[in-house]
């Protein structure tokens, strides 16, 4: 637990790494994090990292920490896909979102990742 708060704080730290990573340092943005505290009925959702770009796209950040290679399987895709839903439903923006992966070590490649998330971030790449 303690860990992955730290490397979420870290990432918050490295914003101009993150953009040189995705390719958008030329981009103005703004960053935040969205929380959505569910009421009677529903589960809330959460958005670890979330740059919004002056060039009406939005990158949605889930920040895993992982000793090892990180494994998106069944219960972290469906997380990601209720807060994207979530997020829309709750904004209602229009902007098109990008899902990305941010982790220590990078994540496998499988049949939760396929399709799903369309960038990947490693903490390599924060330190650069």
């Amino acid at each position: 637990m303690y860990c992955g708060l730290a490397f979420e704080a870290i990432c918050q730290k490295h914003v101009l790494q993150i953009k040189q990573a995705l390719g958008i340092a030329g981009i103005q943005i703004e960053v935040g994090s969205w929380r959505y505290i569910a009421t009677k009925g529903q589960k809330g959702a959460q958005i670890d990292l979330l740059p919004d770009r002056s060039n009406h796209c939005m990158n949605i950040c889930e920040i895993k920490f992982s000793v090892n290679e990180f494994v998106v399987d069944r219960e972290v895709a469906e997380q990601i896909d209720y807060a994207v839903k979530t997020f829309r439903e709750q904004t209602k923006i229009k902007k098109t979102i990008f899902p990305t992966l941010i982790t220590t070590k990078g994540a496998k490649q499988n049949i939760y990742y396929t399709g799903r998330i369309v960038s990947e971030i490693t903490m390599k790449e924060l330190f650069r």
